[in-house]
């Protein structure tokens, strides 16, 4: 047989990428020791977060081979890991497919009927994380997965006495070695290159761009701050900081907000609405162009994590404890006593997107603005 069916880069299906007629005499032959599966579907900021995995298991691990399920909308943020071997979208198809593999380890991340069938369904000598009953009922599969498991059955616990971040919760559940490593989020060369042209275009006349991150997931639509707080934002930003443009940012969802944001201030070219209609992958090199971003806690905020870019993160309806920002950030707390509470609706008549303080965002602006030159 000339070729290696042992080797992570072999496929059967094309050649690698060194091209050679045999695998015989090459010299990149990197044998598998351990094939993992990774499962981690939705949500996207969940699955971005879920990368700090990675090298945690590279650690223990070097010679594996990684296999990462997800949601098809969740792809664009997986595309170009180097950690990454074979990344596989879930879907009836696939799902038959991943039945039919067999793994040496398993590490199911989500706490979800569709991940927990999954990971039972799945063919692996050890599983870690959260798996399913037969009767639908989420369960810890490992020891390890205990902490975070009681987490999510109890607020007090939740909300006040743990002080432990996602990332670190999800690492040692998967009965991995904490580090404290961050997210993985590569971008190519040529979209390097775009990064470099969008910056070009959006600062203009100034020099710098802050980077607004206007929306958050329509599921807890109360980690966005309302039209007219927004544009009392931008304009203390303009004014404080008149060297630097404001760059709206945002997904589909977020256009109209953008707009009634922007047409505040159509004489003022220092304040730019960025498409919102390109794509996820669009958005993350919107987000890349940025000197920092403001945000609430949402998937724009884990970008810009991702991204190593400096970050503003408030916080009302989540707990501010489990984001770390990696000591490249600054955190602000809504000044409510329910908070945090993550509810997607509110009945209370003083909101906590209401009670973000502009000074507060404005020092940690010029805070990170100082550090970063």
């Amino acid at each position: 047989m000339k070729y290696k069916f042992d080797c992570r880069l072999f496929t059967g299906y094309k050649p690698c990428r060194y091209k050679l007629p045999s695998c015989l005499s090459c010299p990149h032959h990197d044998p598998v020791k351990e094939r993992i599966l990774i499962i981690s579907l939705e949500a996207m900021g969940a699955v971005l977060r879920s990368t700090c995995l990675l090298p945690a298991l590279k650690r223990k691990y070097p010679q594996s081979h990684i296999t990462w399920v997800t949601m098809p909308s969740t792809k664009a943020l997986l595309i170009n890991n180097p950690l990454i071997d074979r990344l596989i979208l879930y879907s009836s198809e696939e799902v038959a497919t991943l039945q039919y593999l067999e793994f040496d380890l398993l590490y199911a991340v989500d706490k979800s009927l569709a991940a927990g069938a999954l990971a039972e369904t799945c063919k692996a000598s050890k599983k870690f994380g959260f798996g399913l009953t037969p009767t639908g009922v989420i369960k810890p599969l490992n020891p390890e997965a205990d902490y975070q498991y009681e987490l999510g059955l109890n607020n007090d616990m939740k909300f006040f006495q743990n002080q432990k971040p996602e990332t670190q919760q999800i690492t040692e559940s998967m009965s991995l070695t904490w580090q404290r490593d961050p997210y993985i989020l590569e971008l190519t060369p040529s979209e390097k290159e775009e990064v470099e042209s969008r910056r070009k275009a959006l600062i203009g006349n100034t020099q710098g761009i802050i980077g607004y991150n206007t929306g958050c997931s329509v599921l807890f639509p109360y980690k966005k701050l309302e039209v007219p707080d927004a544009i009392n934002l931008v304009s203390a930003w303009r004014a404080k900081f008149p060297n630097h443009c404001v760059a709206l940012l945002g997904g589909k969802e977020d256009q109209q907000r953008q707009n009634e944001i922007k047409s505040a201030f159509l004489d003022d070219d220092g304040v730019i609405n960025t498409p919102t209609d390109q794509g996820l992958r669009s958005g993350v090199q919107w987000i890349a162009a940025a000197d920092l971003v403001f945000s609430g806690c949402s998937l724009g905020m884990h970008i810009a994590i991702a991204l190593k870019k400096p970050v503003i993160a408030w916080f009302g309806v989540s707990c501010a404890q489990e984001v770390d920002l990696y000591d490249n950030g600054i955190k602000i707390l809504a000044k409510v006593a329910c908070s945090p509470c993550w509810q997607k609706s509110c009945d209370k008549p003083l909101k906590c997107f209401r009670q973000v303080s502009v000074e507060e965002v404005m020092d940690a602006t010029e805070k990170l603005l100082t550090k970063s030159n």
